[in-house]
């Protein structure tokens, strides 16, 4: 019986020595598993954080784009307010001045006007009692074209317009302005944009 409990223990000992390789295989295999699944996860999890921060980043950078529009846009109107508050003034200034003043106006851009022959001149309602047939007679005397007075008055407005066959040269103190403004609001757009 010894030969038979002699081979029992080396076949218990050969069951332990193939059980314990076993656990150890096996628990060496579930760990590698277990570090290849947690390096996964975590790989996972940095891509996910990386596109989180650069959705972030974008975001970030639309907001403040945003803002410098709105902040941009926000100046122009600003100097746009003032613009046409300037020139609203300019036209309640133009439209106060003296007689004298009306007429110096005209006088100038009459000698800089190149025309020939004879031209309508049909005073704005604010002004009709400044430009007189005197005052016209003097400005003929010193014109290369000369100047009739029409009984025409354009309404609410100062300054002049100037007619020859239907062709007018638009002396009106607020049309002058508004080209003016234009000119102006045009530059102050570019330098938005710049």
């Amino acid at each position: 019986m010894d030969a038979i409990e002699k081979i029992i223990d080396q076949l218990n000992e050969e069951a332990q020595l193939k059980q314990t390789e076993f656990q150890v295989t096996e628990k060496m295999r579930i760990e590698q598993e277990f570090q290849a699944s947690l390096q996964e996860i975590e790989l996972e999890q940095k891509k996910r954080y990386e596109n989180q921060l650069d959705q972030l980043e974008e975001k970030n950078k639309q907001l403040k784009n945003r803002q410098q529009v709105a902040a941009k846009q926000a100046n122009l109107n600003l100097k746009q307010q003032l613009l046409d508050e300037m020139f609203i003034a300019a036209q309640e200034a133009m439209n106060d001045w003296s007689i004298e003043e009306h007429q110096n106006f005209a006088n100038g851009a009459l000698k800089k006007l190149a025309v020939s022959g004879s031209l309508k001149f049909i005073s704005g309602g604010i002004t009709k009692d400044v430009y007189t047939e005197e005052w016209l007679a003097i400005q003929n005397a010193q014109l290369k074209y000369q100047l009739t007075l029409s009984d025409e008055v354009i309404p609410n407005q100062a300054g002049f317009i100037l007619d020859q066959a239907g062709i007018q040269y638009n002396f009106l103190y607020q049309t002058l302005i508004e080209e003016q403004k234009e000119t102006l609001s045009f530059e102050l757009a570019q330098t938005f944009l710049d």
